[in-house]
């Protein structure tokens, strides 16, 4: 059979800046793929995060990638509201604007892990075991340095400022879409070396701080015309 691998070659990594101007909501569906009511100019691809929205409090503080095809009065996002108490009736949510981080050479996400909580006693006939709570993880990525780098100016602000940052990942060909919050825990000073070029790395973490409480993913192909 042949190998169906795909292609790590042309992915992109994406760390938020400036917020883009709210977009008020006037409705949100309650779907596999959350319909949101709202005058916007939003592409697929496009990342927003709600917040004040009444009917629907879950969604809030929640990241949406938007689907193919928005039109200007609505757009649908990779959010399951089917478990929701109700449809939403009104709100904001905030478009997020992305630099892309250059000379990216390897970017690796950790998947995150479940504490496991023993719980054996006196009467257990064998180990006991619990899931305690989860850790969303985080990725480490290696670059070469460019000080006039956006992607890489804007990861040096997230680490100084200690402020948390929307992450974005497109895999090649617009296969999938991967958004999430972190912040920058660590961001080495570039490496000097003989006959080699500045690198430098950083590590993100997103443990306990979006509450998406995993990477909000969208497989669509369309989507690589937005990144």
């Amino acid at each position: 059979m042949p190998s169906t691998a795909q292609v790590a070659q042309q992915s992109k990594i994406y760390v938020s800046g400036t917020p883009g101007a709210n977009i008020t909501i006037t409705g949100i569906t309650k779907a596999a793929k959350a319909v949101v009511t709202a005058v916007n100019t939003l592409a697929a691809g496009d990342v927003v995060i709600f917040g004040a929205v009444t009917g629907m409090p879950e969604i809030n503080g929640l990241l949406g990638i938007v689907q193919a095809a928005p039109t200007g009065a609505s757009f649908t996002v990779a959010i399951d509201s089917t478990g929701f108490a109700a449809v939403g009736t009104a709100g904001i949510c905030t478009p997020q604007t992305f630099s892309k981080i250059g000379n990216v050479q390897d970017f690796s996400p950790d998947g995150g892990s479940v504490n496991v909580i023993e719980v054996t006693n006196t009467d257990s006939t064998a180990k006991e075991k619990r899931p305690g709570l989860q850790d969303n993880g985080g990725a480490t990525l290696s670059f070469h340095s460019d000080d006039t780098d956006p992607g890489q100016l804007a990861l040096i602000a997230l680490r100084a400022s200690q402020s948390v940052g929307v992450f974005k990942q497109v895999y090649p060909g617009g296969i999938k879409i991967r958004a999430y919050q972190a912040i920058v825990n660590k961001l080495a000073e570039p490496a000097i070396g003989v006959d080699k070029v500045l690198t430098s790395s950083a590590s993100i973490n997103s443990g306990g701080i979006s509450a998406t409480p995993m990477p909000c993913v969208a497989a669509t192909a369309s989507m690589e015309n937005s990144s």
